[in-house]
């Protein structure tokens, strides 16, 4: 079977399938509401001019009809195979899963075209005929087989319409993605919410130093302690334990391990840095998430700050989560914004023995910590390489706006990440430098490896900069070349039509025999070839991807 002619009886077969069971449900809805309905937008249009109660229902109507038209025209396409004569045509990537303006908008699609339809066949075909497939019946058995045809044609342009727009589901699906269901209570909340809560430095000017009060965002609810306490031969660990059963482990001998998640009750904190002798202006930066990472050595104790990043894989974008430090002799308390982190590993090698962490002190716990947060570095460096060796093949095929703010995004996120992971280099080479009892030399060793591995950060966080730089230059000079080949593409055009245009201007068609001048139709045939121009053109620029581009 040729290939045309199978895709025509695939449209026919799905126009005639829809066109049943629509005109069931159009027919259903009829009778229930006791209002005539035609299945189209044509519903919305005539509801929104009566604005009443019926208008009311047309509204109502029309809404659920889009969904009933989308949920019907996906069934049909995505299953088409199981009812169509032509087996060869391709599949429709349809998504398995769609947000509901995703369903309004591709339903809506369908009805507007269906009235665009609708009213074209209706300057062929009188007001009063009669359209059901009785009346079809009857007229063909008196000869009248105009109906009949009719209705194949409009069927078949339905067929292909479905077809044309269902096909289309998975950009609309993009286009649409942020705003499914979910999404709609967040905007709620969003468009209601009139001053944020979140607190800034400035909010902080004139306050007293050492003032417990919580700058950045709150990103938990309930603030949540886990405790491990640990010798080389026992281990003990507490998770959502009390405060209570935390300060008891401040007389003990064995190595305590605190984790506080969630920094933004100034209580909590207080009860912890005054139970641990931590300065007031130690405690006033636990609760500070907009400082810079830094290292203050006391004589009972260390304070340090880092920041952790995490690579939000929806949005691309890296998020910074602030975790202080204070390491004593015998305890080490850490101060974390969220739950997740990455020190998996560690609690297991805790609970396991594994290694020699049992057998050490606080420091080289400490250690363990301010390594597995370094390291996490790699992991976001790693998933930045990967998107820029993306954009570089983008921008040798066709870039277009959407790459130049992948590209600026790209360039701040390397700036957030120098701007943490420098500090971060400053503080470990201080405190493996440090002349403090707190720190041994042993874990001063292992310190130097961490600061290597901050040092190697920065080296590729620079790299990964130059290469976003030399990105954006690349798409600048493609943007450029591109720009360069349209120009002398439609100069060309314009130069083979200067001396066509030349000659009319000079004769200006003043000729006394033309043709067209005396024929009925002439005025219609030239406003529709100026029409097929345009749209010709307006094709051949998309092909290549000259307009319309994003």
């Amino acid at each position: 079977m040729n290939n045309t002619l199978g895709v025509i009886i695939n449209r026919l077969s799905v126009g005639f399938l829809f066109a049943v069971v629509y005109q069931i449900v159009v027919a259903s809805a009829t009778y229930l509401l006791s209002i005539p309905l035609s299945g189209n937008i044509s519903d919305l249009f005539l509801g929104i001019k009566k604005a009443d109660s019926e208008g009311f229902l047309l509204i109502s109507w029309w809404i659920i009809s889009t969904i009933i038209i989308t949920l019907i025209s996906l069934i049909i396409v995505k299953h088409k195979n199981y009812f169509s004569v032509y087996k060869n045509e391709k599949n429709i990537d349809i998504p398995s899963k769609i947000s509901f303006l995703t369903v309004i908008v591709i339903g809506s699609i369908i009805s507007f075209m269906f009235f665009l339809m609708d009213s074209a066949i209706g300057i062929f075909v009188p007001s009063n005929s009669a359209a059901d497939v009785q009346a079809i019946y009857e007229s063909a058995l008196d000869g009248n087989f105009i109906p009949f045809y009719f209705s194949v044609l409009f069927s078949l342009l339905t067929g292909f319409i479905i077809v044309g727009v269902a096909a289309k589901t998975s950009k609309v699906s993009k286009i649409t993605s942020d705003f499914g269901v979910n999404n709609f209570s967040y905007l709620s909340k969003f468009l209601t919410k009139k001053k944020s809560n979140r607190i800034t430095m400035t909010d902080t000017i004139g306050f007293r130093p050492g003032a417990l009060i919580h700058i950045g965002e709150k990103k938990v609810e309930h603030i949540r302690i886990d405790l491990f306490e640990y010798d080389e031969k026992n281990v003990t660990e507490i998770q959502n334990a009390t405060i209570e059963a935390c300060l008891e482990s401040k007389h003990k001998l064995n190595v305590t391990w605190i984790n506080i998640i969630g920094i933004h009750d100034p209580k909590i904190i207080e009860k912890f840095g005054n139970a641990f002798g931590v300065h007031s202006l130690h405690q006033s930066n636990i609760m500070n998430t907009e400082l810079r990472p830094s290292i203050d050595i006391h004589e009972n104790y260390i304070f340090l700050m880092l920041k952790m990043p995490h690579f939000n894989e929806q949005s691309g974008k890296i998020d910074l989560e602030q975790i202080s430090f204070v390491i004593s002799k015998y305890h080490l308390l850490t101060f974390q914004e969220i739950e997740a982190d990455f020190f998996d590993q560690i609690r297991k090698r805790l609970r396991e023995n594994i290694g020699k962490i049992r057998t050490l002190q606080t420091d080289y716990l400490g250690y363990v910590l301010l390594d597995a947060i370094i390291d996490s570095y790699f992991l976001v460096l790693e998933k930045i390489s990967d998107i820029s060796e993306n954009l570089e093949d983008e921008l040798m095929t066709n870039p277009s706006t959407n790459t130049l703010h992948t590209l600026q995004f790209l360039k701040r996120q390397m700036i957030l990440l120098r701007k943490s992971v420098w500090p971060a280099r400053e503080v470990l080479d201080n405190l493996q430098r440090s002349s403090t009892s707190l720190i041994y030399d042993e874990t001063k060793t292992y310190l130097r490896d961490v600061y290597n591995h901050a040092v190697q950060v920065i080296d590729t966080t620079e790299g990964l900069r130059d290469v976003v730089g030399s990105l954006l230059d690349t798409y600048l000079s493609s943007v450029s070349n591109k720009m360069n080949e349209v120009m002398k593409t439609l100069t060309v055009i314009a130069s083979i039509f200067i001396p066509i245009t030349f000659i009319a201007s000079i004769y200006g068609t003043n000729f006394e025999y033309i043709p067209e001048l005396k024929w009925y139709g002439s005025y219609f045939v030239m406003i529709a070839g100026m029409g097929v121009t345009v749209l010709i053109m307006l094709i051949w620029f998309k092909k290549k991807k000259w307009v319309f581009t994003k």
